[in-house]
């Protein structure tokens, strides 16, 4: 069914990932403090204002489960997802394709909070794009295909960028009807199609749960939340 309403703010949460990195165990169902890890991110962004739409990407089986965890009154809606990150966020978009503003979250991430979420849609209002970033406190080296030093990349001028990341309805649309080829998150292909992307101030805490040891320190992290 077509979507003819007009959604101010549209968060898309990705649910679909493979979890490789934890075994066989699906880590957005791991117990995060009480609460499946996939919840938290949820519950912060179900809260956020202006808000009017939440969809959720995820396997079909667990579209009821998903549903469930989300209690406020907005609109969710949940969609499969594809082969491809950026296949899973097109069906998101598919699933409200009116939408003014997108807000894109891993839903690996579930230390997320409203103030960062808010920081980098004020960001993306004032610039079409923005994403989060933390600097990084590794040396970065640059190697070829023989794992050669190539050379040492200034850290100064990186950023490890984080989700959730902000983008203008009509951007967000033109960019995945124009790139095809894989990208690893939805701000390159804002950026391959000639748009600049601002990089806001990121949350060290807002790490993804990828491997066990993740999901070890969001519990430590969450446990000693105060907000």
């Amino acid at each position: 069914m077509t979507d003819t309403t007009n959604n101010d703010l549209v968060a898309i949460v990705l649910a679909a990932g493979r979890s490789t990195r934890m075994g066989n165990d699906d880590k957005l169902w791991a117990d995060l403090n009480g609460a499946p890890v996939i919840a938290h991110a949820l519950r912060t962004l179900s809260t956020l204002e202006g808000l009017s739409t939440l969809v959720i990407v995820g396997p079909q089986q667990r579209h009821q489960d998903l549903r469930q965890l989300v209690n406020a009154p907005i609109d969710v809606r949940c969609v499969a997802g594809g082969d491809r990150r950026q296949d899973s966020v097109a069906a998101g978009i598919a699933a409200a394709p009116r939408a003014d503003w997108y807000l894109i979250h891993d839903g690996a991430r579930p230390l997320l909070t409203s103030k960062l979420a808010a920081r980098t849609l004020d960001a993306a209002r004032a610039h079409g794009a923005a994403v989060p970033g933390v600097p990084v406190a590794d040396t970065l080296k640059q190697i070829d295909e023989a794992g050669r030093v190539v050379q040492t990349v200034d850290r100064a001028t990186v950023r490890a960028i984080q989700t959730p990341q902000a983008f203008a309805g009509d951007l967000l649309r033109r960019a995945h009807a124009t790139v095809t080829n894989d990208v690893t998150d939805d701000a390159a292909m804002i950026e391959a199609v000639g748009e600049p992307v601002f990089v806001v101030e990121g949350d060290p805490a807002n790490l993804k749960v990828t491997r066990p040891i993740d999901l070890e320190l969001a519990r430590s992290l969450l446990a000693t939340r105060q907000d």
